[in-house]
């Protein structure tokens, strides 16, 4: 009997948060796409990575160094991207918390992003 009424109660919070549209705790993930919103491969980051040429698009053997267009950050960390890997500098990018960019373009920072930093 408890555990029937502890897997209702889980599936009824599973609902619940499905029906609000609210992502668990655990996917919170900062997340850059390939192609202009939202697009082509992507690649999920949950803490900072500051060399991009050695991490691949998901699925892919493809290098993602300087080919990101577009990114979803949805964590409540800045994260900042810059154009030189190892020791991000050069020109930069920041996200803000929860905030999604479909379009790297109108920040001049297309195809430069090789380093991924949680702030």
């Amino acid at each position: 009997m408890r555990r029937k009424l502890a897997l209702r109660f889980g599936t009824m919070a599973a609902a619940a948060t499905l029906a609000l549209g609210v992502a668990p705790a655990a996917n919170a993930a900062f997340n850059l796409y390939q192609h202009d919103n939202y697009g082509g491969h992507y690649a999920v980051f949950n803490g900072s990575d500051v060399e991009l040429n050695n991490k691949y698009w998901a699925g892919t053997t493809q290098v993602m160094q300087n080919g990101a267009s577009s990114m979803r950050n949805q964590t409540n960390s800045y994260v900042g991207l810059w154009d030189i890997g190892g020791s991000c500098t050069g020109s930069s990018y920041t996200a803000k918390p929860n905030s999604s960019d479909s379009d790297f373009s109108n920040n001049n920072f297309d195809n430069k992003a090789s380093c991924v930093k949680f702030l």
